[in-house]
């Protein structure tokens, strides 16, 4: 829902499929008012939306590393560190985007397995990028906070801090 729109995002399916295959969280209602939001848009209109708040205008953007490190040889290593990471869990990026791509790096902790993997310490990498990134992020459109994206981000970043809390508490049980 963070990527550029496609029409599936519009169809009742994408819908049906979330309320029946996610998971529920106390962020579940609400994401379900971003998506009657955006249903009560064209794809058209989604578009365009997208655009003028994430492709043509520097104060918002969702490559996390770019709010701290703007083009800096810092940034390039970074990006280097997370495509590694993608790669050593078997995902390479195919397409245009950058290793910080906010959509890119969501899908990937949505759909890797790497639960139980010994690997995990590594994913703080990730983490830590995208908590600094939507915090820089959200910190920018505080004029604009009753965006349907940025309610999103906001949305990613509570359930980021509940897994970390689930994660913290299992540590402490065993």
């Amino acid at each position: 829902m963070l990527d550029y729109p496609e029409q599936d995002v519009l169809d009742d399916e994408f819908y049906e499929d979330f309320k029946k295959n996610y998971s529920e969280t106390p962020s579940k209602s609400d994401i379900e008012d971003v998506i009657n939001e955006m249903h009560s848009y064209s794809l058209e209109e989604l578009r365009t939306h997208y655009v003028s708040l994430f492709e043509l205008n520097n104060r918002y953007t969702l490559y996390m590393t770019y709010y701290k490190m703007t083009d800096s040889r810092e940034r390039g290593q970074l990006l280097a560190k997370l495509k590694m990471l993608y790669e050593m869990f078997g995902v390479r990026i195919d397409g245009s985007e950058l290793s910080d791509y906010l959509p890119l790096m969501l899908e990937f902790l949505a759909y890797s397995d790497w639960k139980d993997d010994k690997r995990q310490q590594d994913l703080q990498l990730m983490f830590s990028v995208v908590e600094d990134g939507t915090y820089s992020l959200l910190k920018n459109a505080e004029v604009q906070e009753d965006d349907m994206y940025f309610k999103l981000i906001r949305i990613v970043r509570a359930e980021f801090k509940s897994c970390l809390e689930q994660t913290e508490k299992e540590g402490e049980m065993q």
